[in-house]
Parts: C-alpha cells; sequence; structure tokens
C-alpha cells in the first residue's frame, strides 16, 4: 500500500504534470523520469519490464543531499489502485517529457487543414555495402 503522504504527492504531480506545470526530464534510461522541485530535493518514477511480464513501477524521493528518503515499488501483485496510480503517473511524465499531446495537435493541425502535407526526401537512400572478399 502506498503510503498516504506519498500517494497524495504523486496525485497532485500527476495532476500538475497532466495541466503542464510540470516540467520532467529523462534519466539513466528510456523509462525514467526526474522532477527537480527545489533546493535539490527532487523525484523520480522508473517503469522496467520485469520477468513474467509483470510491469513495475518505482517512485523515489530524493532530499538536498541526494538521500533517498522515500521509495515505493508496484508491479502485478500490489493493490490494484497502487498500481494504477503508479502507472498513470509515469504516463503524465512520460507524455510530458516526450511532449505527445503537443505532437498529436499538430499532427492533427497539419492534417485537417487543406494543404500538401510532407517534404520530399532528397538524401540518396542508403546502400547495401559493397561485397567484400570474405568466404562468409
Amino acid at each position: 500500500m502506498i503510503p498516504e503522504k506519498l500517494k497524495q504527492l504523486i496525485q497532485l504531480l500527476t495532476e500538475k504534470t497532466k495541466d503542464k506545470k510540470a516540467i520532467w526530464n529523462q534519466v539513466s534510461g528510456y523509462s525514467q523520469f526526474k522532477l527537480s522541485v527545489s533546493e535539490g530535493v527532487s523525484i523520480t518514477i522508473s517503469e522496467w519490464n520485469e520477468q513474467y511480464n509483470s510491469d513495475t513501477y518505482e517512485v523515489v524521493i530524493y532530499n538536498s543531499n541526494g538521500d533517498a528518503i522515500q521509495r515505493y515499488s508496484s508491479d502485478n501483485f500490489t493493490p490494484s489502485q497502487d498500481l494504477e496510480l503508479m502507472k498513470a503517473f509515469h504516463k503524465a511524465a512520460s507524455d510530458q517529457y516526450f511532449k505527445v499531446d503537443e505532437t498529436m495537435d499538430a499532427l492533427l493541425n497539419s492534417v485537417t487543414g487543406q494543404e500538401v502535407i510532407g517534404k520530399l526526401d532528397v538524401t540518396p537512400p542508403l546502400s547495401a555495402p559493397e561485397e567484400d572478399d570474405l568466404p562468409f
């Protein structure tokens, strides 16, 4: 079970992120994001796939000295409401970092307009490497 204060923090940060009022950075992996809050205080949210197709999410809170002061992990074996909260938090951070809404809006605006879209790529296609004299 997620500790109550951490749960409240996750809920507030998820909403703030969805409202575009939190700036996340990617750290040490494609699925790990960090939010620096103030004076060195930060939070990370990570996702990874464990064996047996279990998605695992982990939140870590760091104090101003860089020490991890609270850590919570959830996977397919934790209560479903906790797992869903962690998934939503990670998705919000990931979507904000990768600018998913902005990209989708730009694509929709481009496609719904009357102008021609697309651009001819003038770079030559990659060619196959020349044959070498290796026997295999």
